[in-house]
């Protein structure tokens, strides 16, 4: 299961996948979930936390990247993958310390290492 992809700069990207394609055995899968564009938490950057489109830096210094499923979809297939399922998944965090309740938006795929590469 890939769950850290969008703290990656985009740069790297491509090369993660390569990697992804190398040890994965043909017909071998991988499990994507990561932030979707539009999560709560990529809404709520201040001005000045932009590092390029979709790229953020958090107060701590660490990233976070924002996935549309287009573009997940693009990524891994240029590196030999298939779809086999993709959606947007909506969940709602809560913290109850807090009192907050906040929507969270996740691009979940799954793909499959096409036999014939």
């Amino acid at each position: 299961m890939i769950f850290v992809l969008s703290a990656i700069s985009p740069d790297k990207f491509r090369d993660v996948v390569q990697n992804l394609h190398r040890v994965v055995k043909r017909g071998g899968r991988i499990l994507f979930r990561d932030y979707g564009l539009f999560d709560h938490a990529m809404m709520r950057f201040k001005p000045g936390h932009k590092i390029s489109e979709n790229f953020y830096v958090r107060q701590d210094g660490t990233r976070a990247y924002y996935f549309s499923l287009d573009e997940v979809r693009a990524l891994f297939e240029e590196g030999g993958f298939h779809m086999s399922e993709g959606t947007y998944e909506q969940r709602e965090t809560v913290n109850k310390k807090e009192g907050l309740s906040v929507p969270r938006i996740f691009v979940q795929c799954q793909f499959i290492k096409d036999d014939t590469l």
